[in-house]
């Protein structure tokens, strides 16, 4: 089933990309079963017909799907709020632009939320970070809401806490995995942050299956994110592509986890003239890569 992926950045490339692929799709059916009701500035809301055949929609919290017999349409619309409801027999699909820009993570973090199955833990940890912000400067705040992920802002913002110093001095256990997370960190900065499964594949132009495919069949080096599922580091991807020679060398290393893998990739390495196995993949040496990381698969070091 062919999919067309979209990103659209307002609410009128949302409203374009859906009429589209409405009108592509309606030349191949006598009736559409979705019509635009309502369209202001701020949100458009479209109904559709319950009783509608060969039509579904499916919505995530940051996404729709649009599938009409053989043909789909994917909105990643993680820059609205995105709603729908009953009404007769049809149902109601409402995309709205957040009324402050600023709040929209916010926004979507509590209504998550709201939805959670451990709201006092959810509402503990709320409080702290709201805590937190009182005693952080401005600068340090900016700087750990630009880390990568979620739990890589909150190990940021913790660790650069007054009274954390001397926490990590008493407890060695937990500055040994603050020590740890951080490794993780500087990882992730030195090979460029990392995608997620979506991001892959639309960066390589495949679908969600075939990313997991080429995961599980050790072709992508995947770092687990626990429920959330996995991300991958980004020094893998050039221009629509995998880096060369990247398959060769992550055929080296099938035993070893995704971490243990980001730690070849990112260390400088003597047999590679000092350099990191990422900087010398792109400098077109994808043999020697994969030599040495043979060794490092065999013996778990270089």
């Amino acid at each position: 089933m062919p999919i067309v992926s979209e990103h659209p950045e307002t609410l009128e490339k949302v409203k374009e990309a859906i009429k589209k692929w409405l009108e592509l799709a309606g030349r191949k059916n006598r009736k559409l079963p979705v019509r635009l009701s309502c369209e202001r500035p701020t949100f458009v809301l479209f109904f559709i017909s319950r009783r509608s055949r060969g039509f579904k929609l499916t919505t995530a919290r940051q996404s729709v799907l649009f599938e009409m017999k053989k043909d789909s349409l994917k909105l990643n619309l993680d820059r609205f709020l995105v709603s729908t409801a009953i009404e007769g027999e049809s149902v109601c699909l409402s995309i709205e632009a957040p009324r402050e820009s600023a709040h929209r993570f916010l926004e979507r973090g509590l209504r998550e939320i709201a939805e959670t199955k451990h709201p006092a833990f959810q509402s503990r940890i709320l409080r702290a970070f709201i805590n937190l912000e009182e005693d952080l400067p401005t600068r340090t705040i900016d700087e750990a809401t630009a880390a990568p992920t979620d739990l890589m802002v909150a190990l940021e913002a913790i660790t650069s806490a007054p009274g954390t110093f001397q926490l990590l001095k008493d407890d060695a256990l937990l500055a040994a995995k603050v020590r740890g997370l951080n490794r993780k960190k500087q990882m992730l900065d030195a090979s460029g942050g990392a995608l997620s499964s979506q991001q892959v594949a639309e960066v390589l132009g495949i679908s969600r299956q075939a990313v997991d495919k080429r995961r599980a069949s050790s072709q992508l080096l995947a770092l687990t994110q626990g429920r959330r599922g996995y991300s991958y580091p980004r020094f893998q991807f050039e221009e629509g592509k995998t880096v060369a020679g990247l398959e060769e060398v992550l055929a080296r290393m099938k035993g070893l986890d995704g971490w243990m893998q980001l730690v070849f990739f990112t260390s400088p390495n003597e047999r590679l003239e000092g350099k990191t196995p990422i900087a010398s993949l792109r400098q077109g040496l994808a043999s020697e890569v994969a030599s040495v990381a043979s060794t490092y698969g065999e013996q778990g070091a270089v």
